[in-house]
């Protein structure tokens, strides 16, 4: 994060050098700006069906059952003979004799967090989101006697992480289902057979017992990715002095991006076993809405200046979901701050 900073300042620092020595110009219509961006108030909601697992339903044969370290569910064949070809598991000790082990930890823990850039149990922080705008301006007529207005089109790029971590104690039921494998020999550990197959075969009627216990629980869930967002509106402009203006903005933002979603949870038993869960999906999406911003910039010379600004922006949501866990991003009220470099010409 500071090397972030850093980078950024070293940035601003050079061209503003560089902004102070250009040369004297005619006034232009034409206007770049160039700057650091800092977005604020991009929240998400994490949500899950217990703080380790889901219940992995009845014992019953022919139904889907998924644990927090594989699953056993029905294939394409509807499980012809007892058997089913789509089943999945993670780790080389659930493998016992003949037969396969999976977990389930039925939680007490509440099912749901949520927060902005960092959320912990107790707290939340709100952390800036780091980016680059490039914003376009084309003065079409004066405004008054000392404004102007014209349209702008902006494209900017940001960083994202949005994340929550939470830990916990409870009592809660372990569930152990043993499933038959009949004299097949298993695929290694991290084998996930499909739906359509064909894979190696397991019985699927499970034998279950359960007990009480308590079990320290960790989780971790997090979106993170690029966005790259667009916006064009029309914008006015009042100068105080010669070299002092303040500007007003208003139009359409559109944002898209790849965003991951990854969550990790684990539970520790107080025997000292533990189970792990962890998904992965990824989604790109076209958010939708508008923005109102307000810049103050100062001329050095008829080319250069320098800006800081602000920008509320509102979009639509994006969800996304793997493992019985979701995520939803939401930049419905994002606050960006920025400053950089302007050049007419």
């Amino acid at each position: 994060m500071n090397r972030k900073v850093f980078s950024t300042i070293l940035i601003f620092a050079t061209a503003t050098t560089f902004a102070i020595r250009g040369d004297d110009a005619p006034e232009n219509p034409n206007r770049f700006s160039l700057g650091a961006r800092f977005g604020f108030n991009l929240k998400a909601e994490f949500k899950n069906n217990g703080m380790f697992l889901a219940n992995p339903g009845s014992a019953a044969a022919g139904m889907d059952h998924t644990y927090g370290d594989g699953y056993v569910r029905l294939d394409s064949s509807g499980d012809a003979g007892g058997r089913t070809w789509n089943w999945g598991y993670q780790n080389a000790s659930q493998v016992a004799g003949d037969t396969m082990q999976f977990h389930g930890i039925q939680s007490s823990a509440a099912n749901s967090s949520s927060g902005s850039t960092m959320a912990h149990e107790h707290s939340d922080k709100d952390d800036p989101q780091y980016g680059v705008e490039l914003v376009y301006q084309r003065v079409l007529g004066k405004l008054l006697s000392c404004g102007r207005w014209g349209l702008e089109a902006g494209v900017a790029f940001t960083d994202l992480e949005v994340r929550a971590n939470r830990s916990g104690s409870s009592v809660d039921t372990v569930v152990t289902d043993t499933y038959q494998l009949n004299g097949v020999v298993p695929p290694g550990a991290g084998y996930n057979g499909t739906f359509q197959g064909p894979g190696a075969l397991l019985g699927d009627t499970p034998t279950r017992t359960t007990a009480l216990g308590t079990s320290t629980l960790n989780g971790h869930q997090e979106l993170s990715g690029q966005l790259f967002d667009f916006r064009l509106g029309p914008f006015a402009e009042w100068n105080f002095t010669p070299k002092l203006s303040l500007a007003g903005s208003v139009g359409l933002a559109l944002a898209t991006g790849p965003i991951d979603y990854n969550f990790s949870e684990s539970a520790t038993l107080a025997d000292g076993s533990s189970y792990k869960a962890e998904g992965h999906s990824s989604k790109t999406d076209l958010l939708y809405g508008g923005y109102v911003s307000a810049t103050l910039r100062y001329d050095f010379n008829a080319r250069w200046g320098i800006y800081v600004g602000a920008q509320f922006q509102t979009l639509t949501e994006l969800e996304q979901s793997v493992g019985g866990h979701s995520a939803r991003l939401d930049p419905s009220a994002a606050i960006y701050g920025s400053l950089g470099l302007t050049f007419r010409f």
